[in-house]
């Protein structure tokens, strides 16, 4: 497979907590552009720290993780990362943070550069293509656990990421929501 193909790539990669046994213990997996890839397993397994670890958020201790061929080595790097990755949190509220809908979706592009005017575009359309219209002045902390997974979705889509990280995607929503 050549580098350009791979999104990511992940060499023997181990973390572990404080004064605990490994989560990951030499782990090693390769994701194509384009592929669609689960991780399943219990809780506590070390799915979310993973994800944790892929984008730069906890240190692993040795290993290697390759995105887009860039080896993610300092926090320059998975600053560049994190532009290219989305990732939704498993717990909505870990993810939103700003009194209202419109201003969390919108939160993403502004950090990416856009000018306010176009990133509240992109916010709206992103809740629109969601079936979320009319959602954008409703206050963050009055959402209900499903809607509040729904907007962090829309907080995720709305930086237009190549990859998409889903921790726990379809907790809180009903099975009409996520199939659709």
């Amino acid at each position: 497979m050549s580098q350009k193909d791979t999104a990511i790539e992940v060499f023997d990669l181990t973390f572990s907590y404080k004064n605990a046994y490994p989560v990951l213990d030499a782990l090693s997996i390769s994701v194509k552009q384009g592929e669609k890839v689960g991780l399943v397993g219990p809780n506590g397994c070390g799915k979310t720290t993973f994800f944790l670890c892929l984008m730069g958020f906890l240190k692993f201790s040795s290993g290697q993780i390759r995105i887009f061929g860039r080896e993610m080595a300092k926090e320059e790097d998975f600053k560049w990362a994190r532009e290219r990755v989305g990732l939704l949190f498993q717990d909505p509220d870990d993810q939103l943070f700003c009194p209202t809908v419109l201003e969390d979706v919108a939160f993403g592009p502004l950090n990416l550069g856009y000018k306010p005017k176009e990133a509240i575009q992109i916010a709206k359309e992103t809740l629109k293509t969601l079936g979320l219209e009319g959602f954008e002045d409703r206050v963050t902390y009055k959402l209900s656990g499903g809607e509040k997974k729904l907007i962090s979705l829309a907080t995720v889509l709305s930086m237009q990421p190549k990859v998409l990280l889903l921790d726990e995607p379809t907790n809180g929503l009903d099975e009409e929501t996520y199939l659709g």
